[in-house]
């Protein structure tokens, strides 16, 4: 009896088996016999013209409408738009260039417990034409706590501008801005924006609202962010002792790379620099006096650093004793960004930004923009502005991939008696890897006599951008660059105290010398006397001394 039994079960178990997997297959089937049909897209792709989407699919038999989603992602769960629609069909017209879109298509039923599944396709919309790019980048120095400026080119007759809009990125519970420019805004080309949220940051637009399509309307966006504290920085009272605060947070491991201190306005520090191991950022108030530091020493980096960034904003700088750099790097480091911002450096005695020595040094990006360099020099040879060399060693140590200076002035670097001064903008002769070199609204008054400006001699293959610069100065060589090298000049400048003439740089050589064009160089204001120069129409040297 129990073999019987044991034959019988053997045989029916794969009955049994075969009838659960079955049973399991059929739940995860959708297999409700009343619901409808997919849709079946009649295309194998949407056919897609500028920025617009043709959709077309089969009719399916008793669909009351169609539901189409348009998604900015493949998970389906950040929609663009939706629409519904009684015939199988539907094009979408004027919708953001350049943008990948993931559709989906719902058959709808009377009842809707009977909708069909969703039948997925996706759809790119081309490259927007070309247009004109008429917003500039937003001067760090024009940027406040709450306010920006906002400045454009102007062509009122080919592309005209009548709004703007300065919208957060992050947070859109922020408020943003968004209105029409004023006739005085439209014809001057620039507006001030109120109403900003501190250390945010913002997208900004300009538009021709008289252009038939939405998409087409803005011209080419840029970003800027609000000067302010950040969420994790660290306030420096008046009374406190920045230098051993700066000192002892860098051998602290518990305090951050990145740390912010934030000065407050009006305030003065002394400081005694020391060996970096860790970038920081030193911001000083935008709103009243900006604060001073006077400087001991010079700083330096310690062997085998990687810094992530060296951040300094709205400080004035100064040197108390002779013979000094402010950054003096004789090993070897790599650093991703340094930056400097709306920063003074008055009478610093020896030179800036100083490389030697045998040991490699990387820097990625190196940033300053609405920086004065007054009187400084003066002390023991001509190192100047950026000097990265070890020297009488012509070998190769160092890189600096980028760097940018906008919106400066280096004026008053020699006292008439020493001969010395600072010897260069940039001075690089050893590097052989390519860097971006940028020079965009400069204002140079006795700086660098008779010395070379700029050499990059041996850094084959680089990109040499000078912009708006005012050379009001009897230097010497404008520069020297490494084969291959791509320059880009535009809106230069010179007056008749620069003996050598533009040509070099496509500049206008201006019948004027440096006291007929400022207000009063030797007293440090090279303000343009001339409202009517090229110079103002233009917006060339550095905007600080634009009437």
């Amino acid at each position: 009896m129990i073999k019987l039994f044991h034959k019988l079960m053997t045989a029916a178990l794969p009955v049994l088996l075969c009838g659960t997997l079955l049973t399991g297959c059929t739940d995860d089937k959708y297999n409700k016999i009343n619901d409808l049909f997919q849709p079946r897209f009649v295309l194998e792709e949407p056919e897609v013209k500028g920025n617009s989407i043709s959709l077309v699919w089969y009719k399916v038999n008793d669909a009351v409408s169609y539901t189409v989603e348009y998604y900015l992602d493949q998970y389906h769960s950040n929609l663009f738009m939706a629409q519904e629609t009684t015939v199988p069909q539907l094009f979408v017209d004027d919708i953001p260039y350049g943008t990948t879109y993931y559709i989906r298509v719902r058959s709808n039923a009377a009842d809707e417990a009977n909708n069909s599944q969703w039948s997925y396709t996706t759809a790119s919309t081309e490259k927007r034409p070309e247009f004109t790019r008429l917003l500039e980048d937003v001067s760090k120095t024009e940027i406040t706590e709450t306010t920006a400026i906002i400045r454009w080119k102007k062509d009122y007759k080919k592309d005209p501008v009548d709004s703007i809009s300065v919208m957060p990125m992050m947070d859109a519970t922020l408020p943003g801005v968004s209105r029409y420019l004023t006739i005085d805004e439209m014809l001057q080309g620039y507006a001030e924006i109120e109403g900003l949220t501190k250390n945010t940051l913002y997208t900004v637009n300009v538009y021709d609202t008289n252009k038939p399509r939405k998409y087409d309307k803005p011209y080419n966006s840029v970003t800027l962010r609000t000067a302010g504290p950040s969420a994790s920085s660290i306030p420096v009272g008046p009374e406190d002792d920045l230098s051993a605060m700066l000192l002892e947070n860098d051998l602290n491991p518990e305090i951050p790379e990145g740390t912010e201190y934030y000065l407050p306005a009006g305030s003065s520090y002394r400081i005694t620099p020391f060996e970096l191991a860790k970038g920081f950022r030193l911001v000083g108030s935008s709103e009243g006096v900006k604060p001073k530091v006077i400087l001991d020493d010079w700083w330096r980096i310690a062997e085998g650093s990687y810094i992530t960034a060296l951040e300094f904003e709205n400080i004035e700088f100064s040197h108390t004793s002779n013979n000094k750099y402010f950054m003096n790097a004789d090993k070897s480091f790599t650093i991703e960004s340094v930056s400097f911002v709306n920063c003074d450096f008055i009478g610093l005695t020896r030179g800036f930004w100083r490389h030697q020595q045998a040991t490699s040094k990387h820097i990625m990006s190196f940033a300053v923009e609405g920086c004065r360099f007054d009187k400084c020099g003066w002390q023991t040879g001509s190192y100047g502005l950026m000097d990265l060399r070890s020297f009488n060693d012509p070998t190769a140590y160092d890189q600096v991939d980028k760097a940018v200076f906008r919106n400066c002035t280096f004026s008053r670097d020699n006292d008439g008696t020493t001969g010395f001064g600072w010897g260069n903008l940039f001075n690089a002769p050893y590097i052989d890897k390519p860097i971006q070199l940028e020079f965009k609204n400069i204002t140079v008054y006795n700086y660098c006599l008779n010395k070379r400006l700029i050499n990059i001699g041996s850094a084959v293959g680089s990109e040499l951008t000078i912009e708006g610069m005012v050379l009001a100065s009897p230097s010497g060589d404008l520069y020297v660059a490494g084969a291959n090298t791509t320059t880009h000049f535009a809106n230069n400048y010179t007056t008749k105290d620069y003996v050598l003439g533009g040509a070099k740089m496509n500049a206008t050589d201006l019948d004027i010398t440096a006291a007929e064009l400022f207000a009063d160089p030797d007293n440090g204001d090279l303000t343009i006397k001339d409202s009517s120069s090229p110079i103002v129409t233009n917006r060339a040297g550095d905007t600080r001394w634009l009437p």
